[in-house]
C-alpha cells in the first residue's frame, strides 16, 4: 500500500467521532475505508506540472486572461505555513475548478485540495482532476452516517498536515449569475473538523472568500435553458465530448480576487457562529466581484428593452457608472481603469458579437452603427448583468425615491425611511444586500456628494430643494431602469394571485397553478408591453423568488399542499404601486 495512502488511513480512523462509529465492527471500518477511497483526491506533482502545462497552451487559446489578485498587505505562503487556510468561492462555471487551481498552483506553487461534486467524478475528467487535488463529494448523504463521518474524517486529515482547502459555499453553479445564499454544510464540518484537530497539530483556521468573475461563462446557454424549466442534463463522457464546442466561443478573461481572511468567531449559540461565518463569506465575495467589460455592457445594453445603442451612448453610459464605481469602491477590472476604457469595451461588445448575442444593424443615413441585444439571447446575457447589479442597489433604491418625492407621493421622513425598508425587504429575496445601517450610510454619502454638501440625516435628506431634487435624479438616472425587470417579475406575480382569486376570494390554488398564470399574464402584458417592458422578466427564478416575497409578507400563506391570498386589498395596492414606479423609471430615464 503506498506510504500516503495508510497515513491518511490511519489519520482518518482516529478521528474522534469515526473512531467511535466504527469500534469494534470490522464491517463498518472497511465500509468506512471504501468510503475514503471514492472521496479522497490523490495529488500528483507530475500530473499538476504536466496538466499546468497542457493548460498553458490551451487556457489562452480560450480566454484572453486569467487574472488573481490578493489584498496588498496579505503573504497568501505565509498565510498557508502558519494557517488552516480555506478558500471559500462562488460558482459561476465547472471552469472555476480549473481557473482557481491553475492559477494559485502556478502563482503560488501550491495545490488546492478542492470539493467537487461526484457528478464531475466521469471518466476521463474524474482521474485527471482528482490528481490535481480534487476530492469528491456525494450530493445527499443524510442518511449514511458513516460516509459523513468519513468525509469529516477527510477535512480532518486534510487539516492536520496543513493543506490549503476550496470548497463553493453556495453548493453549485448560480443559473442565473445572482449571488445564491451560503449554504452551512461544509463550514459546519470544517469547524467541527478543526475543533477535533490534536493541539500539536492545531492552527488557525482562516476562511478566505474568493471572488470569481467571467467575462462570459461558457454553460451560459445551457444554464439559460435550464432556467426556463429545461431538465439539467446530467455529466457524461458524451456530454464532455461536447466541451470542444467552447473553442467556437470567445471566453474573455476570469478574475480571481482573494479576500481577506475571516475567523471563526466564538458565540454562545453554535448555529449563529457558523451562520455569521458563512454571511460573512459572502458578504465579502459579493462586494469583491469585479465589472468587467462585458459585464458593464449587459447592464448598459439590457436596461434598453427595445431598439438599439449607438456605440456613443454605450461609451457615455459607461464612463458615469464608472465614475460612480471610482467614488464609491466599487472593484473594477484593470482594463476598465484609465485610458483602457475604450478599448476594453470594444473588445466586450467584439465578444457579444462574435457569440452571436448582439446584432450589428448597420448604418444610419447619418453614417452611426447601432447595436441591439438579439431578444432570444436577453435571458443569457441577463447572467453578466446579474453578477454585478448587487453593486448599484443604493443608487437606484436613491434614484426611485427622489422620484417618488419628486412626484410629491411621500413627505416626512417617516415615509422616507419606510421606503427604504421596503425596497431592502423586497429585493433580499433576489441579491446580496448590505445591513440596513451600511446602505442608510451608502445612501447618505452618495446624496452627499451629488448635491455637493454633507446629509447625515433622513431628516436632512427631506430638506432638499427641487434643484436639488432634480440634480439626484439626473445624475442617478443612469442606474433607473437597472432593476426594472425584477419589479415587472413582482408586478406580474401580484397580477397573477389577484386574477386566481377573481371570482372566488376563498379558492385555494397549486404552485403549478400559480406558476402556469403568471407565465399567461406576462405573455399578454408583454405583448401589450404598457408596462412590462423585458423579456427577461418572465423567467423561473423571479416566478419562484416573488412567489417566496409575497408569502413572506404574509400575503399568501399555505394549508397542507394548497396556497390561499390572505389579502387582497394589499395586493391590488401593491399592483397600483410597481405599475407607478415602473412607468414613473421609464419616464425619468428618458427625460434625463
Amino acid at each position: 500500500m503506498d506510504k500516503v495512502v495508510k497515513e491518511m488511513q490511519e489519520i482518518v480512523l482516529t478521528y474522534p467521532k469515526l473512531k467511535q462509529r466504527v469500534a469494534n465492527s470490522e464491517e463498518a471500518k472497511q465500509k468506512a475505508l471504501k468510503s475514503l477511497k471514492e472521496i479522497a483526491a490523490d495529488v500528483s506533482e507530475p500530473v499538476l506540472k504536466g496538466f499546468g502545462k497542457f493548460l498553458d497552451a490551451v487556457i489562452y487559446k480560450l480566454y484572453h486572461g486569467i487574472f488573481i489578485q490578493s489584498p496588498p498587505d496579505t503573504d497568501f505562503i505565509k498565510l498557508v505555513k502558519e494557517n488552516n487556510v480555506i478558500l471559500v468561492p462562488n460558482h459561476q462555471s465547472h471552469a472555476d475548478y480549473i481557473a482557481v487551481n491553475y492559477m494559485v498552483y502556478k502563482t503560488f506553487k501550491l495545490p488546492l485540495y478542492v470539493a467537487g461534486g461526484i457528478n464531475l467524478n466521469v471518466f476521463p475528467i474524474g482521474p485527471l482532476f482528482r490528481k490535481s487535488g480534487c476530492f469528491f463529494i456525494r450530493r445527499s448523504f443524510k442518511k449514511d452516517i458513516i460516509y459523513k463521518l468519513v468525509f469529516e474524517a477527510y477535512l480532518y486529515y486534510l487539516l492536520i498536515k496543513g493543506k490549503p482547502i476550496e470548497f463553493f459555499f453556495e453548493g453549485g453553479r448560480s443559473r442565473s449569475g445572482k449571488l445564491l445564499p451560503p449554504k452551512y454544510g461544509f463550514f459546519n464540518m470544517l469547524v467541527e473538523a478543526h475543533d477535533c484537530v490534536p493541539k500539536e497539530h492545531k492552527r488557525p483556521l482562516l476562511f478566505v472568500p474568493t471572488s470569481i468573475s467571467h467575462e462570459y461563462v461558457p454553460e451560459q446557454k445551457s444554464m439559460s435553458r435550464e432556467l426556463e424549466g429545461g431538465a439539467k442534463k446530467k455529466e457524461s463522457f458524451l456530454q464532455i465530448l461536447k466541451l470542444y464546442k467552447i473553442f467556437s466561443y470567445q471566453l474573455g478573461s476570469v478574475h480571481i480576487r482573494l479576500g481577506k481572511p475571516i475567523e471563526p468567531l466564538e458565540q454562545e449559540d453554535e448555529r449563529q457562529k457558523i451562520q455569521k461565518l458563512a454571511f460573512g463569506c459572502f458578504h465579502s465575495v459579493g462586494k469583491n466581484i469585479v465589472v468587467s467589460p462585458s459585464s458593464l455592457i449587459a447592464l448598459i445594453m439590457l436596461d434598453e428593452p427595445v431598439g438599439a445603442m449607438k456605440w456613443d451612448d454605450i461609451l457615455t453610459k459607461a464612463k458615469k457608472i464608472l465614475s460612480f464605481c471610482d467614488k464609491f469602491k466599487v472593484p473594477v477590472t484593470e482594463t476598465l481603469q484609465g485610458d483602457k476604457v475604450e478599448g476594453a469595451l470594444e473588445h466586450a461588445l467584439d465578444i457579444l458579437i462574435g457569440n452571436r448575442k448582439v446584432n450589428v444593424l448597420g448604418k444610419s443615413r447619418f453614417g452611426n452603427v447601432f447595436y441591439s441585444i438579439r431578444e432570444d439571447c436577453r435571458k443569457e446575457v441577463l447572467y453578466s448583468k446579474n453578477t454585478i447589479l448587487h453593486h448599484f442597489l443604493v443608487p437606484w433604491i436613491i434614484n426611485l425615491g427622489w422620484i417618488k418625492m419628486f412626484q410629491g407621493q411621500f413627505t416626512t421622513p417617516l415615509e422616507l425611511r419606510a421606503f427604504f425598508d421596503t425596497q431592502l425587504n423586497q429585493l433580499k429575496h433576489e441579491f446580496y444586500l448590505p445591513p440596513r445601517s451600511e446602505f442608510l450610510h451608502q445612501a447618505l454619502t452618495l446624496l452627499s456628494d451629488v448635491v455637493g454638501r454633507p446629509i447625515q440625516t433622513i431628516e436632512e435628506c427631506m430638506a432638499v430643494n427641487y434643484k436639488d431634487m432634480y440634480a439626484i435624479i439626473s445624475t442617478l438616472g443612469i442606474f433607473s431602469r437597472g432593476f426594472s425587470y425584477i419589479y415587472e417579475g413582482y408586478y406580474i406575480s401580484s397580477l397573477a394571485l389577484l386574477s386566481l382569486i377573481k371570482d372566488d376570494l376563498n379558492r385555494q390554488f397549486s404552485y403549478e397553478e400559480y406558476q402556469k398564470e403568471f407565465l399567461s399574464i406576462f405573455h399578454t402584458e408583454f405583448t401589450h408591453g404598457q408596462i412590462v417592458k423585458y423579456v427577461e422578466s418572465g423567467t423561473l427564478p423571479l416566478i419562484k423568488s416573488s412567489f417566496a416575497y409575497f408569502s413572506n409578507e404574509k400575503v399568501v400563506a399555505k394549508k397542507e399542499d394548497k396556497f390561499f391570498v390572505t389579502n387582497a386589498p394589499r395586493l391590488s395596492r401593491r399592483i397600483s404601486s410597481y405599475a407607478g414606479d415602473l412607468k414613473a423609471q421609464l419616464m425619468f430615464n428618458i427625460k434625463f
